[in-house]
C-alpha cells in the first residue's frame, strides 16, 4: 500500500525524469523548481542559499528499508561534505516526515512531497546513469549531484551510500 502511495506522491509531483526532446546539454542542466520545506515554507534554486554551491538533490521514504538507509547515508556525507547543499524529499506526510528526521537525527534540510509541491514541472528531462541507462525516478531512493552551475553530472536510482557520494564530487 505505501509503495502505492509513494507512486501516486512522485506521479503527482511529476518527479519523473522522462524521454523528451530537448538536447542533451539542456538534459544534464538542473532545473529551476520550488519547494517547501517541513515547516511550510517555500523555497526557490534560485534562493541565495544555493547559489553558487553543489547541489545533491535526493528522495527517500520513511517506510523503505532502502530509503531509511539512504536517510543515514546522507546525513553520514552531510557530516563530511556541508559545503554541499542538501535537498533532500521525503516520500510522506508532512507530519510523518517531521517525525522521521528527528527520530533519524537528520541534520540537513528536508522538502515535502505532496500535491502543492511543483517540483515536477521542470523534472521531465534525460539523465543518463554511469552504465549508460537512462534513469527515470519514479521510484525512490534516489540521488543527483549538481555543480555550482547546476550541472547535473550524478544521477542514480537506489541506495547510494555517503562514500560513493564522496567519490563522485566533484
Amino acid at each position: 500500500m505505501k509503495s502505492v502511495v509513494m507512486f501516486v506522491l512522485l506521479a503527482v509531483m511529476g518527479v519523473a525524469f522522462t524521454a523528451g526532446s530537448a538536447d542533451a546539454d539542456a538534459a544534464r542542466k538542473l532545473p529551476a523548481f520550488e519547494m517547501k520545506d517541513l515547516q511550510e515554507q517555500e523555497h526557490r534554486l534560485t534562493d541565495d542559499r544555493f547559489k553558487g554551491k553543489k547541489l545533491l538533490i535526493a528522495a527517500f521514504a520513511t517506510w523503505h528499508q532502502p530509503s531509511i538507509e539512504q536517510a543515514r547515508e546522507l546525513e553520514a556525507f552531510h557530516k563530511a561534505h556541508p559545503e554541499v547543499e542538501i535537498i533532500a524529499f521525503i516520500i510522506d506526510s508532512v507530519a510523518e516526515a517531521r517525525d522521521f528526521k528527528a527520530r533519524q537525527g537528520l541534520t540537513f534540510p528536508c522538502y515535502k512531497t505532496d500535491a502543492s509541491t511543483r517540483i515536477g514541472q521542470g523534472f521531465n528531462r534525460v539523465f543518463k546513469t554511469r552504465k549508460g541507462k537512462v534513469l527515470t525516478l519514479n521510484k525512490a531512493p534516489f540521488v543527483i549531484l549538481a555543480d555550482a552551475e547546476r550541472n547535473v553530472y550524478y544521477a542514480e536510482l537506489g541506495l547510494v551510500t555517503a562514500d560513493t557520494l564522496a567519490k563522485e564530487l566533484k
